[in-house]
């Protein structure tokens, strides 16, 4: 009867892997060095060695000690200050332990080859014995411990390239480079990468295993100083200057090209980065209008700001908390950097739409009637009939204009959509009734039908505020109006009999019943109506429609200029500004023909939904 009461023990070890944590407390009699679940060393034992070393896919450092040994309990501080330099790299190597005085542990520590203590080896993802160990010295130093872990994690990495890990190699670009291929290997969890800039061969692998468990977070790669990839990305480092501006760090999101956070390497990056990118992921996830400020960060982290309307000529200047030192830069330099910050996206007026017709109608009341229906059905039939579904492919900065164009597939299905609920609301028109929740139903049933275009959870592109109180939502409604006049001016540029007014009417129609925000409506209505009246007088030619518009838009921003809703990157000056339409300024004033053309260029060439990942960086 004992007899089989020891058998089961036993046979529940063979038949089940028994795998160490963190907060494991190894079997044994004897004390240990180290405090389980205290310290980031994880302690192994004979019953969890094999399993937990050679049965996981990833690499180990052990130390194998005695516990009774001076030598050992005098080293055992290098190793705890080693174990807390490196606990970040826990997902590619671990650090841990096993005291091999503890009888319970003699097989193991046998099996292992060890004849003294303290010893350390390191065991490599790929090995599955005892023979694939490679030795370490045991020095009395927590950095230099690190230093010999960096050069056997490197060096593995160099024969095996495991896509799990950091590509500890630098970046090489060439002339095809994306901006979405250097998102290749980081986790689609992350939705920031943060680049490492180095002069030479230095630390970057060592911040990028510092940086590995974050990697569903934030994403981190190297790339020497002189790398093309600087001027790609429009970095304004400048390797000529002095050295100590190398290592420097950059930050990106998924969806902007354009640095976050740029700064020097020092032992503030770490928190910096967390700082910046959980604020930045907060900011993400806020209501559209939220009046919430963004965390407050040091000005180490503050997002950066391009000035490109004051002084454009030294536009390459970045307010960042640190004064980059950076050569002369003519205009033909700068205003590609100030002019790739203006750009009309796909995303952001899918965006706004949606919640234009779906969000802003539903918070209405339970019915929508009489006016209020008018109101709707003519904006829900402006969209159906002239919603851009087509870019066309014109680059601000050609000579001449290609004919060619692109078609918008998340636009072509929504405009899909607008038809059907235009369809279903000219199927109330008698009763010119429709209640909330049978408009919700349909749109939500019609969505469904056409796949979801609207990317209701990417986030704004062009329309990206520096916080989370800016732009957005009224951005893209802008965006899409002038887009609206401007497509409808060129889907009927033949059809002599078009009404002018009527889009305008349309756009002011929803904006009086459905807007939102009740202070930015009524100040619409009163500039429409009454300070520049939309009138047969000021629209009296189709192009007018565009124009008006553009004008209207343009009082806004003077009313609006130092406002505390005003963003700090998109000062709300007269629009275009010069460094993207010079020829629109002539004598101090705008040139109207020349603006109805930038118009129709700009509102005409439309940057497809989650094209910004396939950008070229050149």
């Amino acid at each position: 009867m004992g007899r089989s009461l020891i058998l089961v023990p036993l046979l529940t070890v063979a038949a089940h892997a028994i795998i160490s944590t963190f907060n494991y407390v190894p079997q044994g009699a004897n004390p240990t060095l180290f405090v389980p679940g205290f310290e980031p060393v994880m302690h192994l034992d004979q019953a969890t060695f094999d399993d937990t070393v050679f049965g996981q896919d990833h690499a180990f450092v052990v130390l194998f000690y005695a516990d009774w040994c001076g030598h050992c309990r005098a080293f055992a501080p290098y190793y705890r200050s080693f174990a807390n330099l490196v606990q970040n790299w826990n997902s590619i190597v671990t650090v841990s332990a096993i005291n091999c005085a503890d009888n319970f542990n003699q097989g193991a520590c046998r099996d292992n080859g060890i004849t003294h203590f303290p010893m350390i080896k390191y065991f490599p993802r790929t090995g599955r014995s005892t023979q694939n160990a490679i030795d370490m010295e045991a020095q009395h130093s927590g950095e230099l411990l690190r230093e010999s872990l960096l050069r056997r994690v490197t060096n593995e990495y160099a024969y095996n390239r495991y896509p799990d890990w950091p590509a500890f190699h630098h970046i090489a670009v060439d002339a095809t480079t994306t901006y979405g291929d250097l998102w290749n290997g980081i986790s689609s969890m992350a939705n920031h990468m943060v680049i490492y800039f180095e002069m030479a061969d230095g630390m970057g692998a060592q911040f990028l295993l510092d940086m590995a468990s974050r990697a569903n977070m934030v994403g981190a790669k190297r790339a020497l100083a002189n790398s093309p990839l600087t001027s790609m990305l429009k970095l304004n480092f400048n390797v000529k200057l002095r050295v100590p501006y190398f290592p420097s760090v950059a930050l990106f999101r998924r969806d902007h090209q354009q640095a976050l956070y740029m700064q020097p390497f020092s032992n503030r990056t770490y928190a910096d980065i967390d700082a910046f990118v959980t604020a930045d992921r907060i900011a993400l996830h806020q209501q559209i209008l939220t009046t919430t400020a963004r965390p407050l960060l040091s000005t180490t982290t503050a997002k950066p700001v391009i000035d490109c309307n004051t002084n454009p000529e030294s536009s390459d200047r970045v307010s960042s908390g640190v004064e980059w030192e950076t050569s002369p830069m003519d205009t033909d330099s700068v205003y590609p950097l100030c002019r790739s910050m203006y750009y009309v996206s796909e995303t952001d007026m899918l965006k706004a739409m949606r919640m234009a017709l779906y969000d802003e109608v539903i918070k209405t009341g339970n019915f929508v009637a009489a006016d209020n229906f008018t109101a709707l059905y003519e904006f829900v039939n402006l969209l159906s009939n002239h919603f851009p579904v087509l870019s066309f492919s014109t680059d601000l900065r050609a000579k001449k204009r290609r004919s060619t164009s692109t078609i918008l597939k998340n636009s072509e299905r929504a405009r899909m959509i607008f038809v059907h609920m235009r369809e279903y609301l000219e199927e109330k028109s008698a009763q010119k009734f429709v209640s909330v929740d049978d408009w919700k139903r349909h749109f939500d049933d019609i969505e469904q039908v056409f796949n979801h275009p609207f990317p209701a959870n990417s986030s704004w592109q062009h329309c990206q505020g520096s916080n989370p109180s800016t732009r957005g939502y009224t951005c893209g409604l802008w965006t899409t109006f002038h887009a609206l006049t401007v497509h409808t001016y060129i889907d009927t540029i033949k059809d002599e009999e078009v009404d002018s007014l009527k889009p305008l009417k349309a756009i002011q129609g929803w904006v009086k019943s459905f807007f939102g925000c009740e202070h930015c409506k009524n100040h619409f209505m009163n500039m429409t109506t009454k300070q520049f009246p939309m009138n047969e007088r000021r629209v009296r030619h189709p192009h007018d429609m565009m124009t008006y518009l553009w004008r209207a838009h343009n009082i806004v921003n003077q009313r609006l200029h130092g406002d505390a809703t005003e963003d700090p990157q998109f000062i709300k000056t007269q629009f275009p500004p010069p460094f993207l339409c010079p020829t629109c300024h002539s004598g101090g004033a705008f040139s109207r023909r020349q603006v109805r053309n930038f118009l129709l260029r700009y509102y005409g060439s439309i940057e497809p939904h989650n094209r910004v990942d396939r950008r070229r960086l050149v």
